[in-house]
Order: C-alpha cells, then sequence, then structure tokens
C-alpha cells in the first residue's frame, strides 16, 4: 500500500505554489514540499507530479480560480495559460483532482476576509492560521495557500 500524499494548489499567476503533504507516521507529523510554479517548466511539473503519482496514493485539491475585472489582457492570458499547464500535468499524470472555490477551503478553517482587509494583512492571517495546524511548517505568506489547500485536501479526502 502506497503512503497517502495531498496536493494543494494555488494557482496564481506570479505567486502560485504547489504544496505536498505527506503524513510521516513513524515520526507522528507532517513532511510538506513547498514549491513556486514559476521554478519550474511545464515538463518538468508534468514530471514532478508524475513522479508522485508513481509513489504515492495522491489526489489533488485546486483552487477554482478565475480572471477578475481589473486584470489586464496579458495578465488574464498569463494566468490562464498556467492554469491550462497545471490541469494538463494533473490529467496527464493521472492524479485526481477536484476543484475547490476560496471561500470553500477558507470556511473550513474558519476565515473569512474582512472588508477593508488590505491583502497583506489578510495574507499574514492565513499564515497564522497554518502555523496554528501545522507549528513545524516554515513558509511565506505567498506560500501559505498552497499548504493550507492541501490540508483542507487531506482533511476531507474521501
Amino acid at each position: 500500500m502506497k503512503p497517502k500524499v495531498s496536493l494543494g494548489i494555488d494557482p496564481g499567476s506570479q505567486s502560485g505554489h504547489f504544496a505536498t503533504i505527506l503524513h510521516m507516521e513513524r515520526l507522528g507529523e507532517d513532511r510538506v514540499d513547498i514549491k513556486p510554479f514559476r521554478e519550474v517548466t511545464l515538463a518538468e511539473l508534468y514530471q514532478i507530479f508524475k513522479e508522485i503519482a508513481e509513489r504515492y496514493d495522491c489526489d489533488a485539491v485546486c483552487e477554482n480560480v478565475h480572471a477578475f475585472p481589473g486584470m489586464s489582457a496579458i495578465a488574464t492570458s498569463s494566468f490562464m495559460k498556467n492554469m491550462g499547464h497545471i490541469e494538463m500535468a494533473l490529467a496527464a499524470s493521472g492524479i485526481p483532482t477536484r476543484y475547490v472555490s476560496p471561500q470553500t477551503w477558507m470556511k473550513f478553517y474558519g476565515v473569512k476576509k474582512d472588508k477593508g482587509e488590505t491583502k497583506t494583512v489578510w495574507k499574514k492571517r492565513l499564515r497564522e492560521v497554518l502555523q496554528q495546524r501545522l507549528p513545524h511548517v516554515e513558509c511565506t505568506t505567498e506560500q501559505a495557500d498552497a499548504v493550507l489547500i492541501a490540508l483542507y485536501g487531506r482533511c476531507t479526502r474521501v
């Protein structure tokens, strides 16, 4: 039987990351790996996902996001291209994937962005939620979403 791994995907165009959580039974804690999408090519992304699928019983949760008003045509195009690459790599590697809205996974943790809250303050608050759940995990505010999505996936896995 393969060990279980949860893959969390925050597909942001510039700050997107993916994170894996492997429960280390003998250590009684989770091993978390985080990588930014901007550091891997499409071929490397597919290879990473393929290796994960071969070694582990893996499923993925991808944040279901879209372009929003105010994004330039170039930013929207870049974002959608990135999302397409992620979906292709997941499908080609055979990793079952669920898509969830940001509101869905954030509701799981009992957090909601306050009206007027700056993005910086909001991201720091999300990282604090992660630190409460997984105190041994070191991550930046940019990385916290991906880890929280992976943890959400592990906790809601069917």
